[in-house]
């Protein structure tokens, strides 16, 4: 029995079936009990590997992603935002914007849980399956111009073509020079109608020309983007000041 289990443990691990070879005693021992047939023992064993092996491919997704930090939609205090369509943001929780190629723009002021939405959004995407992309505006556009320094802009956007989803945080809150925001508008054309994207931002549309320098790339941007999307505006005080103050007073 020894010689016929390490036979089959060295099998196991040619084929790198590690959840297999990691519960197969376990799992011998329950459907012995049980009385199972071989093939209700299988069926148990190969259910075990394909959840490990859905686990793992999530876990590889997030961390390519790189969201700053974990956040989910069940944590987000929509009573702190009572404006807010709960049910709207569930059927976006529900990805069918990413089968669509539409965007989601979340405009309102510092700290009011827009990046807390996007990163909600963008953690579920991976866990259907998604390529996701994070990065503030200014992460991207430092990316592009680095990459045009070493001459493989190209190369770059096509790489963030293939994204299913890329999140645009922060969008506003750093002014860019023009090159820059030349390169931003280029990725957003070329993922127009091929690829969705999360903006977050605390600039009205008719103040983006602050951040494209001139109207005509502004107003270029804002058609694309807005084309096909759901815009969600978000109103109110810092969320995270309001928990300071809370917090101070206790």
């Amino acid at each position: 029995m020894n010689e016929e289990f390490s036979r089959l443990e060295q099998h196991l691990k040619t084929l790198r079936l590690s959840c297999f070879l990691s519960s197969y005693q376990r799992v011998a021992n329950q459907s012995a009990k049980a009385n199972h047939s071989y093939t209700e023992f299988l069926s148990v064993l190969a259910e075990q590997e394909v959840h490990k092996r859905v686990e793992s491919a999530i876990a590889g997704r997030v961390r390519a992603a790189k969201f700053p930090q974990l956040k989910t939609l069940d944590t987000f205090d929509f009573a702190a935002q009572p404006a807010l369509k709960k049910k709207q943001l569930i059927q976006l929780h529900q990805c069918h914007f990413l089968r669509e190629k539409s965007n989601v723009i979340f405009i309102g002021p510092c700290g009011t849980g827009k990046t807390h939405l996007s990163i909600a959004l963008g953690h579920e995407a991976c866990a259907q399956g998604y390529r996701v992309y994070f990065s503030t505006a200014a992460g991207l556009i430092n990316t592009l111009i680095e990459a045009k320094h070493e001459y493989r802009l190209q190369k770059k956007m096509k790489q963030l073509c293939r994204f299913d989803l890329i999140i645009c945080d922060e969008l506003g809150y750093i002014p860019f020079d023009r090159e820059g925001t030349d390169f931003l508008f280029q990725l957003v054309a070329a993922r127009y109608e091929q690829g969705s994207m999360i903006v977050t931002t605390n600039l009205p549309f008719s103040e983006w020309t602050n951040v494209f320098h001139d109207s005509a790339t502004a107003a270029a941007v804002v058609d694309r983007l807005v084309h096909h999307s759901t815009i969600l505006q978000i109103q109110g005080d810092s969320y995270r000041l309001a928990q300071k103050v809370a917090s101070s007073k206790t």
